[in-house]
């Protein structure tokens, strides 16, 4: 492909072109950050709080790595029976 000419820009042109942008960027919201600046209120620093949804995914990734069991066997077993018999009393385990 051939190479077409670039007329050469300005230095001033190009730093409030720069500035523009910057200004921009920094009125839209910001995704994909974990963490959202929260004021402070009477001189005492609040803690960061996260944006929605990113602890509820930290969770999510910390049980789906995991292999240990959230309930106790001998309750979801009983559970399990429980709700059998609820479709169909005839059900033997």
């Amino acid at each position: 492909m051939a190479r077409t000419k670039t007329f050469a820009r300005h230095a001033s042109q190009h730093a409030k072109l720069n500035e523009a942008a910057a200004a921009k960027r920094a009125a839209l919201p910001s995704f994909g950050r974990g963490l959202v600046a929260v004021k402070s209120v009477g001189g005492v620093k609040r803690p960061c709080r996260y944006a929605p949804g990113v602890v509820a995914l930290r969770e999510i990734r910390q049980y789906q790595s995991s292999t240990e069991l959230l309930m106790n066997p001998t309750l979801f077993q009983r559970m399990v029976k429980n709700i059998a018999q609820g479709f169909k009393p005839d059900v033997r385990f």
